[in-house]
Parts: structure tokens; C-alpha cells; sequence
């Protein structure tokens, strides 16, 4: 199929945001809970006392702020890069959350850059960058990035390009591992870009989270000062790290 550079072109093509806000809502559940007899249960069972929403602001290559909320509006966690300026700080004891919690996935992904739908890839634990065809146990065809037998993994469509899932494994310590995909779905256009509303996580097929996007816009500005502000304040409140590279 096509080579890296060949679909980094071909994606590039396709990504017209350069400032976005974007909201979510945030569903949690119990991938594990099981029913009267012992047996695990075949539907989801939601637990809303563990939701969240979301506002982020992104500028393409240069910005990511991602403000965290309980459903009352309080603020749970703050995710603040730009360019080289890193500041993850989860601010309630009782609903510890980490930076692999909060990110948005599919956002870096539309970047119109190869470095940040690198990264993307990378967040979730694909490193290794060949391509081939994929064809599912129904059929279906997709383009494949990374090692299908490590398990770690991405689809994209064949024709749009469009991120369809990505594949992990998460190592216990018996030497075992779970399944962690995430699927990317209802994609919808706004703005001459395509984004997925809704993107829902897997553990051993079974689902634990589900973000479904409620607002999305395009800006000629972010509100940069009043969330630099913002981050300034937070760390000075509470024991955190701002490092200047993008390692946490």
C-alpha cells in the first residue's frame, strides 16, 4: 500500500482546522461488574457518579489545554502545552485522574503536522510505523499502521483516512495482558474536516469509557492569556511539574 510518507501526504490533504474549541461529555463504566450469578454482564453498567466533560482548546502544532470538570463544573484536572511549556495537574483528591485519562486522542491525530499524529500514535503505544492492508474477521478492509502481532496498532480507512481504532495490549504482572482498543465513530464533517462524535474504550472487548463530543468550532484566536494565567496559578497552588520538553 502506501508508504508513511505517501499517507502523511494524503492525511496533511485532508486537515483544514488550525484553532479549534472543542467540548465533550465523558461516560464511564464498569467493564468488569457481573450480575446475580457471578457472570459478567452483557450490557455496559454506567457509573455516573464517575462521568466528566471536558473543554479543549487546541491550536494545531503549538497548543493543547485541556480543562477537566465534574458535571457540576468543578475543575478536576488542567492540561496545559504550549510548545515547549507542560503543566498536568489532577486537583481532587478524591478523583485522581492522569494524563493518559484526559487526552484527546483523535485531536492530535487531525493535526495537519506528521510530528503531532506521530505523537498520537505514540500516546497510545505504537511506535513502529509500516504499513499494510488489514482485513477483518468480516471483511472489511483498512489500512493498517504498526505491528498487528504485538498487538499494538491502528485502522484508518482505506479512502478518507480517517482514524477508525487503535489496538494496545496493557501488561499485568502474571505476564498476561487485557485488550485496550479505542474506536473512533459517527464521524461527522464541520468545516471541511471530518472528526469522530463519539470514541468509545475497550478493555478485553468490553466498554469502560465512552466520549462523545457535544460542541465543536473553529477560532481566529484562543483565549491564551487567561488559560496561561490560569496554569500559573494552578502551579503555584498545588506540587507540580512544568518542564520544558514534553515528558512527563
Amino acid at each position: 500500500p502506501l508508504t508513511w510518507d505517501d499517507l502523511m501526504f494524503q492525511m496533511e490533504k485532508r486537515m483544514s482546522w488550525k484553532r479549534a474549541k472543542m467540548e465533550t461529555v465523558v461516560q464511564v463504566f464498569d467493564p468488569f461488574a457481573k450480575n446475580a450469578d457471578g457472570e459478567f454482564s452483557k450490557n455496559p453498567v454506567e457509573l455516573p457518579a464517575r462521568s466528566f466533560k471536558q473543554v479543549i482548546h487546541w491550536k494545531d502544532g503549538e497548543i493543547l489545554i485541556v480543562e477537566t470538570q465534574d458535571e457540576q463544573g468543578q475543575l478536576l484536572h488542567f492540561y496545559y502545552e504550549n510548545k515547549d511549556e507542560l503543566l498536568s495537574i489532577s486537583l481532587n483528591d478524591n478523583r485522581t485522574l492522569e494524563t493518559e485519562d484526559i487526552l484527546p486522542h483523535q485531536l492530535r491525530f487531525r493535526s495537519r503536522y506528521e510530528d503531532d499524529r506521530s505523537r498520537a500514535l505514540e500516546e497510545t503505544g505504537i511506535i513502529y510505523k509500516a504499513i499494510a492492508y488489514h482485513i477483518s474477521d468480516d471483511n472489511h478492509v483498512f489500512l493498517r499502521i504498526g505491528d498487528f502481532e504485538s498487538g499494538h496498532f491502528a485502522l484508518l480507512n482505506p479512502k478518507t483516512y480517517d482514524l477508525i481504532s487503535i489496538h494496545n495490549r496493557l501488561w499485568l504482572e502474571d505476564e498476561n495482558w487485557l485488550e485496550l482498543k479505542i474506536v473512533f465513530k459517527n464521524y461527522e464533517t464541520y468545516r471541511w474536516q471530518t472528526y469522530a462524535k463519539v470514541t468509545e474504550y475497550f478493555l478485553d472487548n468490553r466498554l469502560f469509557k465512552r466520549t462523545t463530543v457535544s460542541k465543536i468550532r473553529t477560532l481566529s484566536r484562543l483565549p491564551i492569556k487567561e488559560l496561561q494565567e490560569q496554569a500559573w496559578k494552578l502551579r503555584h497552588l498545588q506540587t507540580a511539574t512544568l518542564q520544558n520538553n514534553y515528558a512527563l
